[in-house]
């Protein structure tokens, strides 16, 4: 595990700011929700000498009628990128959060395929491509 968890996000939306996480002193994390279109994630701190929270905030998509997305399923695309990244570069100083899908590949109707002419052919046909949220903010409160 490494000993930082870097966070592309500052206390401001647009500060350019990363901001850096001391992976051991994380108590836990509180809550993952999903609200008015935007996630956040709340990381509880526990150290001797300070106790405080982080809130991680993300736009998301929820809703979308296409992608059939729920504030359920961006709640677990945080929850996965957390742990994933709280889990990653063994041995290593820094691990960044990734980042959490917005919206989710659409690949084309499949026909009949093959060497007929019609259809794919065997081969999946992305109409529409996958983006992904960044962080907005990242906030300490003591």
């Amino acid at each position: 595990m490494a000993k930082y968890l870097k966070v592309n996000a500052g206390p401001v939306a647009g500060d350019g700011i990363d901001t850096l996480i001391a992976i051991d002193q994380i108590a836990g994390i509180t809550s993952v929700t999903n609200a008015a279109n935007v996630t956040t994630i709340t990381i509880q701190m526990a150290n001797p000498k300070s106790t405080g929270t982080y809130v991680i905030a993300v736009p998301g998509v929820t809703g979308a009628a296409s992608q059939n997305t729920t504030s359920a399923i961006r709640e677990k695309d945080a929850t996965d990128a957390i742990n994933d990244a709280l889990t990653a570069n063994p041995g290593g100083v820094v691990s960044t959060l990734g980042a959490v899908p917005a919206l989710f590949q659409v690949p084309a109707a499949q026909g009949p395929g093959g060497s007929d002419g019609k259809g794919p052919g065997g081969r999946t046909v992305v109409t529409t491509a996958a983006t992904f949220a960044q962080y907005t903010t990242c906030i300490y409160t003591p």
